[in-house]
């Protein structure tokens, strides 16, 4: 038995073959001296089924956008008598987007294809949908023989009812994509997102306890390469003020020199007592007094806290070793004594909220000295940096802004020079994106010097945001925003040109991105939330950055692969 989905494929199928053999008719038509006189009317019937087949099957790309992959668009539409309109997760899917349309939509797909029929049934055609005949000479005889009709009017009432039923599948379908709408977005404002706030303040903790684990005499400038993570389904909501909502440790690389130095060693290759280390490094918090915490308030959360202590407590941590000095402790590290905890500035926690407890990889880097890091800019052009990881990039950079944002590890004017990769073993992680600081041997870090900014900001409403705008727009393209720019973006400064050619590159996106990816650019670019708020420190306005870029650029990426 014929579903009502397995319908609707048999009736884009179907028109087609109408057509093709109304014009197969009409060139008989025109060579047939005494039916000239029905040439104008049938040609008329032609052109208004042409025009409802390109209703239908609009309205069909309309009804498939985010049901069917867009890379499976054209073969799904090419065979709608394929096993693909069969299947049931298919026709379940369709289901959920139509809701209570559902059944009349069915339904009405099924007057299409009963007036295809009658179609084919008044045309004379044969099981196949085709002619009877081959040969436009004898269409003549065939026609004396067939007794099909060759005026207009005796195919209007068809022509009406499949013109009517367009009309009512059209409407349907553009409700239904509106209802949907509608309600992703209510959803989306009361769903719970990752708690970003303890995220941010926890990075920030990591480099302040860092910053002083340095206590070296080396002649090197030292190197932190965090780890970028989406942390999507990280920790618990944005409502919880837990502190323990961390499910994913920081990851991070520390290099004995810093960028610059990586390559040219200010002292001798022998004399340099590391190079490269990996590890995960889990916050550690300062907790209060018992008799502070039970005057600070709730009980819930002083219980919930409680368990976790006992948690923690009875959760043994190997080789526990309080360290002050992060360069020795990691020159130490051999082979054998690798199952080690690193617990820096466990003596401290009277001076700051955070400690750190490191945990260098249990497997030892090995050819550390072919290992390199390259920036985003450099490998934009890599066809090994395959849209799948370009896209999923998206998504970990979108991420890393609501993570990182005001704190050392990402400036407000962030770019492709500042999104690192490392490659070992000749091959580039493109899955680990990083971003690094530079320690020095005084305990400060550097940093590079940010462009003033002021003239754009009236355009720009928030620069990290812009900055995210940019790397997409980038990322899609797989070229730097100055290899995109056209004569009409250039203006007398630079700021501007690119902004020109970024406000341009929105608008064009959209015929290649589709709608979720280029409107997640679109926010970025033009701060574009529907909000007065504009700072990432605002909870509702990262809330609806999450809800509008990250998870916007989330269900691109699981909806493409």
């Amino acid at each position: 038995m014929v579903t009502g989905v397995e319908t609707a494929g048999l009736v884009l199928g179907s028109i087609p073959l109408i057509l093709a053999s109304l014009e197969f008719y009409a060139k008989g038509i025109a060579v047939t001296r005494r039916c000239l006189k029905y040439e104008q009317q049938f040609n008329s019937l032609i052109v208004e089924l042409q025009a409802e087949n390109a209703i239908y099957t609009n309205t069909l790309n309309l009804l498939l956008a985010g049901i069917v992959k867009p890379k499976d668009m054209a073969d799904f539409l090419a065979n709608p008598r394929g096993k693909s309109w069969k299947e049931a997760e298919f026709d379940q899917k369709l289901n959920q987007r139509l809701g209570a349309a559902y059944w009349p939509y069915m339904a009405t797909i099924g007057e299409l294809n009963h007036s295809t029929e009658r179609f084919r049934q008044k045309l004379k055609l044969d099981a196949s949908w085709k002619p009877q005949f081959s040969d436009e000479q004898t269409f003549r005889k065939y026609y004396k023989r067939l007794e099909f009709s060759l005026k207009k009017s005796d195919y209007d009432d068809i022509v009406g009812t499949i013109r009517r039923a367009n009309s009512s599948l059209h409407l349907m379908t553009t409700q239904a994509i509106s209802l949907e709408a509608m309600q992703s977005s209510s959803t989306a404002g009361s769903q719970s997102i990752p708690n970003f706030s303890i995220i941010n303040d926890r990075a920030q903790g990591l480099h302040s306890a860092l910053r002083k684990g340095w206590q070296c005499a080396c002649h090197s400038d030292h190197g932190v390469d965090l780890q970028l993570e989406s942390r999507i389904h990280d920790g618990q909501s944005d409502d919880s003020d837990d502190e323990d909502s961390m499910q994913k440790p920081f990851h991070v690389i520390f290099c004995y020199s810093y960028n610059g130095q990586r390559t040219q060693q200010s002292v001798p290759a022998e004399d340099i007592p590391w190079s490269w280390e990996e590890a995960d490094v889990q916050m550690t918090i300062r907790e209060e007094s018992g008799a502070g915490s039970a005057q600070s308030g709730k009980g819930v959360r002083f219980a919930s806290r409680a368990q976790k202590a006992v948690k923690a407590a009875l959760k043994p941590t190997p080789n526990l070793r309080p360290i002050n000095n992060l360069c020795a402790a990691i020159s130490t590290l051999e082979k054998l004594e690798r199952d080690v905890c690193l617990s820096l500035l466990a003596n401290e926690y009277a001076k700051q909220k955070y400690g750190i407890l490191i945990y260098p990889s249990k497997v030892p880097p090995t050819d550390t000295e072919a290992w390199s890091t390259l920036s985003l800019r450099s490998v934009l052009y890599d066809p090994a940096f395959s849209r799948h990881s370009r896209l999923q990039l998206a998504v970990t950079l979108a991420s890393s802004v609501l993570q990182l944002h005001e704190t050392p590890w990402l400036s407000n004017n962030w770019g492709k020079d500042d999104i690192l990769f490392i490659k070992r073993a000749g091959k580039i992680a493109y899955d680990h994106p990083f971003v690094s600081q530079c320690f020095n041997r005084t305990g400060l870090t550097q940093t590079s010097p940010c462009t003033s900014i002021s003239a754009m900001n009236r355009i720009i409403r928030n620069q990290t945001l812009y900055a995210l705008g940019i790397a997409l727009i980038e990322l899609w393209y797989g070229k730097p925003l100055s290899a995109l720019r056209k004569a009409e973006d250039q203006a007398e400064a630079d700021a501007m040109t690119e902004w020109n050619t970024a406000h341009r590159l929105v608008e064009e996106l959209y015929n290649e991105a589709g709608e979720k990816y280029s409107d997640a650019v679109r926010r970025c670019i033009r701060c574009d939330f529907d909000r007065r708020a504009s700072s990432l420190e605002d909870a509702a306005f990262q809330r609806a950055v999450y809800h509008g870029v990250v998870a916007q650029l989330k269900e691109n990426l699981d909806f493409l692969f």
